[in-house]
């Protein structure tokens, strides 16, 4: 327990260092609900994310926008159906954007994070609180301010523990950009 305290406080510390020094620049911030497709389809996941964009920026050719952002998301995720309460999930996650389009982006991104809680479930068992996680999705801007998106979701612990079985999950999210 001591240990996720410690990982807790360690993480908070680096995204607000961070997100401190692009203070002036929009931030986005969203929430999500997936689902495991493989394997035990009753897990699922409840997100909270936060977005902020980094300064690397550029085009390809006429059309494409790409941009770079740090997403830190919090979740909590669950068994429907059985005696668990959940675990909590953090994860730190530098992305790629895309952009064809004004209203579509393309989101690609690779990080880690850690877990709270049991990371056994009754038909699922995650191995252990370290974690990396990886994202592919699509978010169509509906309004100046307002997104939605589908993401798939991975999630593994790289084959530390005695467990591997990762998460992958459909996962749809609606976003607000400041």
């Amino acid at each position: 327990m001591n240990t996720s305290k410690i990982l807790s406080f360690a993480l908070l510390f680096i995204v607000i260092s961070v997100t401190s020094s692009f203070a002036e620049m929009s931030t986005q911030l969203g929430v999500g609900y997936g689902t495991q497709f493989r394997g035990n389809k009753d897990l699922e996941q409840y997100e909270i994310f936060w977005r902020q964009p980094l300064p690397y920026k550029t085009t390809l050719g006429e059309t494409w926008n790409v941009a770079t952002d740090i997403e830190f998301s919090a979740a909590l995720l669950r068994e429907s159906g059985s005696g668990h309460t959940g675990t909590g999930r953090f994860s730190l996650m530098p992305q790629v954007i895309l952009s064809p389009h004004e209203a579509v982006n393309f989101i690609v991104g690779f990080g880690a994070g850690f877990m709270t809680g049991e990371t056994e479930f009754d038909d699922h068992d995650l191995g252990g609180a370290f974690l990396l996680a990886s994202k592919l999705g699509v978010q169509f801007v509906l309004a100046e301010h307002w997104g939605l998106e589908y993401v798939y979701y991975h999630q593994s612990n790289a084959g530390i523990y005695d467990h591997n079985a990762s998460l992958n999950m459909h996962q749809f999210a609606l976003s607000y950009n400041f």
